[in-house]
């Protein structure tokens, strides 16, 4: 089954669009050790309470990615964090858009606070 897949059949895209091919679906794995970067930040859960989150991204092959996450206290996060062997661990950028290394002491940093 190398033929890649078609909208043939999608009556609800205009005309113009259903026969066009469909990207192969996006596949997970695990992330590999000493590849990819952890992600360190904030947001916000479905009660609008701020929650740390810590994302492992290891891009393995255009359609398959190796991801790993965790969402909790900062404390778990954290810890979670810094277990994970990635290549890189960033946090995202106190002063503007953008990451930083996660610092080696957890006492170092806090990440800012979010906007309501």
């Amino acid at each position: 089954m190398d033929t890649p897949r078609r909208r043939e059949n999608a009556y609800y895209l205009p005309p113009v669009l259903r026969d066009q091919e469909i990207a192969p679906e996006q596949l997970f794995a695990e992330p590999r050790s000493g590849y990819g970067t952890v992600y360190v930040h904030k947001g916000r859960d479905l009660h609008r309470r701020v929650v740390w989150f810590a994302t492992w991204v290891d891009e393995i092959t255009a359609d398959t990615a190796g991801i790993d996450q965790v969402e909790g206290t900062r404390e778990t996060v954290l810890a979670w964090a810094r277990s994970r062997p990635a290549a890189a661990h960033l946090m995202s950028a106190a002063d503007g858009p953008g990451w930083v290394p996660l610092p080696d002491a957890d006492d170092d940093f806090d990440l800012p606070p979010l906007a309501d």
